[in-house]
């Protein structure tokens, strides 16, 4: 019996294996530090996915909100131009009581250009040229263009009650609807006709550029945009916004511009010649 029992404890002690290191110290350690080098790498590429998704929706929303403050600017100069749009002729001193005082919504456009940084191309263009809505002055000259346009559209309602009033006191009220040349110099003087005359005309022609040019941007600039965002990340977000004229007649036919004016028959007024009068009135999108 003794024998037997020594046997079995004999084989139970065979049985029993050598103590490992790496299994018993090393390997929860290892396995540990693996563990957590894996939660952290997960934690890390889940949130630099999310901080992509923002940054692409942070891109659309720009995007967005900046053709949202176009399409009003627009909208703004379109009901000023509807006040004379069709009623123009050549001759720019009849233009004087074709365009009447315009109410106006005269809010200043206030942005933040920096955050237009999205749409600069990071490397230049096989081509080298850059496309027209990836330039930060072009977003620039069109804000800063519209709000100066807004402020001179309130100056030229100053100088319109004034020379309504003078032609007024000089002529009585039956000259309103009929005055000519000499009925205004000596209602108001030469140096005030000049000044409104010149203040109508370059508002004519910075109104019509302006549309035109926030036109092309509506147009464009969204085509533009989609191409700097990556709308893989974005599937269930939305998109970027788009404008289209082809189906509205009368918004194709405001768009166009104004007959211009013909300064010929008033050079003695001016003391110069028409070219110079005309080009005096140039407002740089030519």
């Amino acid at each position: 019996m003794h024998d037997q029992t020594k046997q079995l404890i004999d084989a139970i002690l065979e049985l029993k294996q050598e103590p490992s290191y790496f299994k018993d110290y090393l390997f929860p350690i290892v396995s540990a530090f693996f563990s957590s080098i894996l939660g952290a790498a997960i934690a890390y590429f889940t949130l630099r996915w999310q901080e992509n998704i923002k940054i692409e929706k942070e891109k659309m929303d720009i995007a967005n909100k900046w053709l949202l403050i176009a399409e009003g600017a627009r909208s703004n100069l379109l009901a000023i131009k509807s006040n004379y749009h069709g009623k123009l002729d050549r001759n720019p001193f009849n233009r004087l009581g074709l365009i009447p005082t315009i109410l106006i919504e005269d809010n200043p456009i206030e942005v933040k250009y920096h955050e237009l940084s999205f749409v600069v191309p990071t490397a230049k263009p096989n081509e080298n040229t850059y496309p027209k809505w990836s330039q930060i002055p072009r977003f620039r000259a069109m804000i800063e263009n519209y709000n100066h346009a807004i402020a001179l559209w309130k100056q030229r309602n100053i100088l319109s009650e004034e020379f309504k009033d003078k032609l007024i006191q000089a002529h009585g009220n039956a000259i309103i609807d009929g005055f000519s040349l000499e009925h205004a110099l000596a209602a108001v003087g030469r140096p005030f006709l000049i000044k409104f005359i010149d203040l109508t005309e370059r508002l004519v022609k910075l109104t019509d550029d302006l549309v035109i040019e926030i036109d092309d941007f509506l147009d464009n600039f969204p085509k533009y945009a989609k191409t700097r965002i990556r709308y893989k990340r974005l599937k269930r977000y939305g998109s970027v916004l788009t404008y289209s004229n082809s189906d509205n007649n009368a918004l194709l036919d405001i768009i166009k511009k104004s007959p211009e004016a013909d300064f010929s028959r008033y050079e003695a007024l001016f003391g110069e010649s028409h070219e110079t009068i005309s080009k005096r009135h140039q407002t740089g999108y030519e």
